[in-house]
C-alpha cells in the first residue's frame, strides 16, 4: 500500500488540522455536494497558456505563430473552470488576461536565457526516511510515502544547469525576497526532481512574476519579441558547474524574474522537513484540533460540522446531507507535458487506495 501526499495535503495540514482531516485523500475524504461556483483562477489559466508559449516542441517556432496558440489555451482554461454561461466580468477577466500575455511575450524575451525541457509535468517520489538513510520513510501501517507535485516548468541554461521554474501572478507587492528564498514548494520541486529523474541535479529555483495590472503597462497590439535561442541539444542526467551570486532579480514594473541557486544543505533539509510532517501525519496519536483565524475560515467549506464538532455535537448527519466522498482525479489522457511515473523508471506502481 501507498501513503501520498501532494503539496494541497501538506499545506492543509500545516494550515488547520481539522480541515485536513476532514478534506485529506489519507482522512475523511469529504467534499461538499453543493459547492458555490467560485472565482475564476486566473493564475492557473495564465499557467496553462504559458505552458503552451514554453512547450519544447515549439520552442523554435516564430513566436508570431506561437501567440494565438497561448491566447487560444488561456480561453479554455477559463471556459473549463466554470459551467455558468459568461458575463461581464468573465469576458473582462479574460480580456485581462490577454494583455497580460501579450505584454508578457514583448518581455520575456529579454531574459529567457534558457531552453525549456518539460512543461506542467507531474511527479511522484518516495521520501526518505531521515533516521535511516538510505531507505523510504514507512508509515505506521507499512506503507510507502510517496510525495507528489506538479512543476510549471523545468528549463537548462547555456551552462547546462537545470531550474525548476514557478510562474505566479501578483496582485500586490512583489513576494519578499525572503519569502521567495524559504518557498518549500518549490523547495521541494528542486529535491524531488533528481528521483523522479534519476541523477539529474536542479541548480536552483525560478520565479516568474507577473503583476495582474502589467496588461496595462505596455503598448496595445506590441508583436511578440524573437528571442536569441539558447542552444541545448537534450536532457543530460548531470547539470554543468554554475558561479555567480545565490539569489539575482531582474525585471520591469510589470514583470520580474528572480532565480535562487539551491544547495545540499538546504535540499537535504527539505527532504527532512517533510519527512518529519508526514510522520507527524501518518501517526495513530496524531492530534486534529481547528485554527480558527479570519483567513483559515473565510475560504473553508467545513464550517458546519466544524461548528459541530467544537459543541461538542455529532456531525454524521450533516455529513450525510452536505458533503459526499471525494472521487479520485480524472487522467487526463493527451495533457500538455504529461508523463507517466517518471522517464526512466519503467512501468508506474499501481495506485492503490489509501485512506485510514
Amino acid at each position: 500500500m501507498v501513503y501520498r501526499i501532494d503539496a494541497s495535503d501538506r499545506t492543509a495540514f500545516k494550515r488547520c488540522r481539522r480541515e485536513w482531516d476532514l478534506s485529506s485523500h489519507n482522512r475523511q475524504n469529504l467534499e461538499p455536494i453543493r459547492r458555490p461556483p467560485g472565482p475564476i483562477d486566473l493564475t492557473r489559466a495564465l499557467r496553462d497558456a504559458l505552458a503552451v508559449y514554453y512547450f519544447p516542441g515549439m520552442w523554435e517556432w516564430d513566436r508570431v505563430i506561437v501567440q494565438p496558440l497561448v491566447h487560444q489555451a488561456l480561453d479554455r482554461s477559463v471556459r473549463g473552470q466554470t459551467e455558468a454561461p459568461a458575463d461581464q466580468s468573465w469576458q473582462e477577466l479574460l480580456a485581462q488576461g490577454h494583455a497580460l500575455l501579450d505584454a508578457y511575450a514583448a518581455w520575456a524575451p529579454t531574459v529567457d536565457h534558457f531552453t525549456p525541457i518539460r512543461v506542467e509535468t507531474d511527479f511522484e517520489v518516495n521520501v526518505s526516511d531521515p533516521a535511516t538513510p538510505g531507505t523510504n520513510l514507512l508509515t505506521p501501517a507499512g506503507d510507502e510515502v510517496r510525495y507528489g507535485d506538479r512543476v510549471d516548468l523545468l528549463a537548462v541554461d547555456a551552462d547546462d544547469a537545470y531550474w525548476v521554474i514557478q510562474h505566479r501572478l501578483v496582485t500586490e507587492e512583489w513576494t519578499d525576497r525572503d519569502a521567495l528564498q524559504l518557498d518549500e514548494q518549490t523547495i521541494a520541486w528542486a529535491w524531488a526532481w533528481p528521483q523522479f529523474y534519476l541523477g539529474m541535479q536542479i541548480t536552483g529555483t525560478m520565479y516568474n512574476e507577473i503583476r495582474a495590472d502589467a496588461g496595462g503597462m505596455g503598448t496595445p497590439g506590441t508583436p511578440p519579441a524573437q528571442r536569441s535561442p539558447v542552444r541545448h541539444r537534450r536532457m543530460y542526467a548531470r547539470s554543468g558547474t554554475v558561479s555567480g551570486e545565490r539569489l539575482h532579480a531582474e525585471g520591469t514594473e510589470a514583470f520580474r524574474r528572480t532565480r535562487i541557486r539551491r544547495g545540499a544543505a538546504e535540499l537535504a533539509a527539505a527532504s527532512a522537513a517533510l519527512a518529519a510532517e508526514a510522520t507527524a501525519a501518518t501517526s495513530p496519536n496524531v492530534e486534529i484540533y481547528p485554527s480558527p483565524a479570519p483567513a483559515v475560515c473565510a475560504r473553508c467549506s467545513y464550517r458546519a460540522p466544524c461548528l459541530l464538532l467544537n459543541q461538542g455535537e455529532d456531525p454524521t448527519a450533516e455529513f450525510s446531507t452536505s458533503y459526499r466522498d471525494r472521487p479520485l482525479e480524472p487522467i487526463q489522457e493527451g495533457r500538455l507535458g504529461g508523463v507517466t511515473w517518471s522517464m526512466n523508471r519503467g512501468a508506474a506502481p499501481p495506485r492503490w487506495a489509501s485512506r485510514s
